[in-house]
């Protein structure tokens, strides 16, 4: 691994751990990300660093990779949970070496406390949070990780980083909920972030949170996740309500000469709202009460109505999406039309629940 980034290492004790390997490198190979074998070492490679596993008799091998001390708590946590999902009822402990060893606490720990509320459409409330160093969310990042405390609790317990790397919740009635969302707005300095709710009722805790918000109300928050955008002449970005707050900020900070398309499916045109942009990319709402007849789902049909510009442009495809949505979206832009994964990204940015 290169010598330019922080490294962590560690060592499971866990005979037979090949499957371990192989369901690993899997789960990363679907979600698209490049993923190699050297010998008996498979090395994966995130936005944020490289991932490195080898397995001997005894034990299985883990080492980690990446710029920032926060990006390697963040991987250890990823991988240590992917193994765990693989084998639920195996024995993960484990002390890792070098860099990202924390102090307890989850990567980037800010608590934060409600402040002005505003209500953008009947199903868009925004929350601007107040919190101290906040200086490592201004940045390419966009999405935190927010910890929702049982409703009314003035001082709730807050999860911790245990040796492994994996966060330690707290349970029963202190349970604390954890959801991904995109900072909207940002300013450091004065001390807040701006969250976007999609407003569904009681119906999730995210969406529970913001309804019953009043100023003064705690939240914490962890992270940043993501990565910026890359640079392109030519963009598309389609997205429903959740992918709404990432689809606008990118808006907001795209260059003026950068053209393209952004497609937005919401329930009605009672959800429109400002979407500001200095950028020649065309805004286009898509409503699901239209009558209008789809052969696929709206966004796949608005995604494949345009023509991807000529050779001499350069081009970059962003989707966020309901599950139901994003293999298709995914197959289109990667099988279909040939696009690197360095040209297109489609994400799984919520779930329908099963009836």
């Amino acid at each position: 691994m290169s010598t330019s980034l922080l490294t962590a290492k560690t060592r499971i004790a866990l005979p037979n751990s090949a499957a371990l390997i192989d369901h690993a490198a899997a789960f990363y190979r679907e979600h698209d990300f490049e993923v190699s074998c050297e010998g008996d070492r498979t090395r994966i490679s995130v936005p944020v660093g490289q991932i490195q596993l080898s397995c001997t008799e005894t034990a299985l091998e883990v080492e980690i990779a990446a710029k920032s001390e926060v990006d390697v708590m963040q991987m250890k946590s990823a991988i240590i949970s992917i193994l765990q999902q693989a084998m639920p009822d195996a024995d993960l402990d484990c002390r890792w070496q070098g860099a990202g060893k924390g102090n307890g606490k989850l990567p980037n720990f800010c608590e934060l406390t409600v402040g002005e509320i505003t209500d953008l459409s009947p199903h868009m409330r925004r929350l601007r949070l107040h919190g101290s160093d906040l200086e490592a969310y201004d940045s390419e990042a966009i999405h935190v990780r927010l910890l929702i405390p049982p409703r009314g609790q003035e001082n709730p317990q807050w999860p911790t980083l245990a040796d492994n790397g994996m966060p330690v919740w707290p349970s029963g009635e202190n349970t604390v909920e954890q959801r991904v969302y995109t900072i909207r707005a940002i300013d450091a300095g004065a001390g807040w972030v701006d969250i976007d709710f999609v407003m569904h009722g009681d119906n999730g805790p995210g969406s529970a949170f913001a309804m019953h918000a009043s100023p003064g109300d705690v939240v914490a928050m962890t992270g940043p996740l993501g990565t910026a955008l890359p640079d392109a002449d030519w963009m598309l970005l389609a997205g429903d309500e959740t992918a709404l707050p990432a689809i606008g900020r990118y808006l907001a900070e795209m260059p003026d000469h950068v053209s393209g398309h952004a497609f937005i499916e919401v329930g009605s045109q009672s959800d429109v709202m400002s979407v500001q942009t200095e950028s020649q990319i065309k805004v286009t709402w898509l409503f699901r009460d239209d009558a209008k007849v789809v052969e696929r789902r709206l966004l796949q049909d608005a995604i494949r109505s345009v023509n991807l510009p000529d050779a001499g442009q350069s081009v970059y495809c962003w989707a966020g999406v309901e599950q139901t949505d994003y293999k298709p979206i995914h197959n289109y832009w990667r099988k279909e039309l040939g696009l690197d994964r360095n040209k297109c990204l489609a994400m799984t940015f919520w779930r329908k629940a099963e009836r």
